[in-house]
């Protein structure tokens, strides 16, 4: 068994779309939206002062975005190039709690074909999100500049869980998502004659933490190259990913951070110098409450972890060691933090149960 570190980033951007013009033209997207309405409709791209959820764009396309499948009523409005912008998407899921795809589409292919999109064809990017409405946390969501190139390749998804794709290293940003089961997506990507290397990330829920957990392989043949194809220029090149890859394992162990301080911090990983680690949702601050990192155990099953410290903004000598600890592959683990001059307490509260892999995604339809 082995491990190593996943940044689960989640960020997202809320939009709303309003009537640009007058006569005849329709007020927002709709199963008939044609390319003629389409074009007239403006995309409200502002920010959403309650919207927890934050979108960055790295490409230089602007886009609309949906809460799950690309029909209207999950449309959430837009996001323009190059920028950020935080989403409400609360309205847009009945469930309490779940996790969703959040999907991409360039604007101008909007523009191009009204509501007749396709999944396969024209979603760009996509990412799990996920939430709780009970306990609402900022998330963030990050869409790679590589994305929307004049290149494309066919990725499937062979297993019943979701399958993030990332390019060239297994420590790479998450390219796209795939859901269970999902086939013949096509993904638009900047050409480069030596191609990508493609890694699979394997998602599954935890029944055990609740949350959304990784599974890697150890056999790097799983990491297929490719060279995408120009557009116009041959038929795309197919990558399938395994429906039970073997070898799979827990490259992680899970520490859920129980801040009671009172105040916003900083897990830091090398001591009070060290780098700030970032949550499973995409987040550097934990506000008082509950944050969960993804540990990374170097492939070991077991790895005893030390320079890990919590810092509150008070002065590099106020940061709190966090005791040095043995973590075990797929263990899940508690860290409460009091306050300055309190000695953080670690607890061991079970292994993730990898009996199901599988992952339930809301808005699918």
């Amino acid at each position: 068994m082995k491990k190593c570190i996943s940044k689960a980033f989640v960020v997202v951007v809320a939009a709303v779309i309003v009537l640009s013009g007058c006569g005849t033209t329709k007020n927002q997207m709709d199963q008939g939206s044609s390319a003629k309405d389409a074009g007239k409709l403006k995309i409200m791209m502002e920010d959403d002062p309650n919207g927890l959820l934050t979108v960055n764009n790295g490409t230089t396309e602007d886009l609309l975005l949906f809460v799950g499948a690309i029909n209207n009523k999950n449309n959430i409005g837009g996001i323009r190039q190059l920028s950020t912008r935080r989403v409400d998407f609360f309205d847009k899921v009945t469930e309490d709690t779940g996790s969703f795809l959040l999907r991409a589409v360039k604007y101008s292919t909007y523009t191009a074909k009204g509501s007749n999109l396709d999944a396969a064809d024209d979603v760009i990017f996509a990412k799990i999100v996920t939430y709780d409405k009970k306990t609402p946390r900022t998330l963030s969501v990050d869409i790679q500049k590589s994305l929307g190139g004049d290149a494309v390749i066919v990725l499937q998804n062979d297993s019943n869980m979701a399958l993030e794709i990332r390019l060239d290293s297994l420590s790479a940003p998450t390219l796209t998502t795939l859901a269970p089961l999902e086939r013949n997506k096509k993904v638009y990507l900047d050409f480069k004659p030596e191609g990508y290397v493609f890694f699979p990330i394997y998602k599954y829920y935890d029944r055990t933490s609740g949350e959304i957990r990784t599974l890697d392989t150890l056999n790097l043949a799983d990491g297929v190259p490719m060279r995408p194809v120009p557009q116009g220029a041959g038929t795309a090149q197919v990558v399938s990913f395994d429906g039970k890859p073997a070898e799979l394992y827990s490259p992680f162990a899970a520490l859920v951070l129980v801040n009671e301080t009172g105040r916003g911090a900083y897990l830091l990983q090398g001591g009070g110098n060290g780098t700030r680690m970032e949550s499973i949702h995409g987040n550097t601050m934990i506000n008082p409450g509950m944050e969960t990192f993804e540990l990374n155990l170097q492939k070991q099953e077991s790895l005893t972890i030390g320079g890990l410290s919590i810092d509150l903004s008070l002065g590099r000598e106020n940061v709190i060691a966090v005791p040095e600890y043995t973590y075990v592959a797929g263990g899940n683990y508690q860290l409460r933090v009091r306050g300055a001059g309190q000695k953080p307490v670690i607890t061991e509260v079970g292994k993730s149960d990898t009996v199901q892999l599988t992952i339930r995604l809301v808005n699918e339809r």
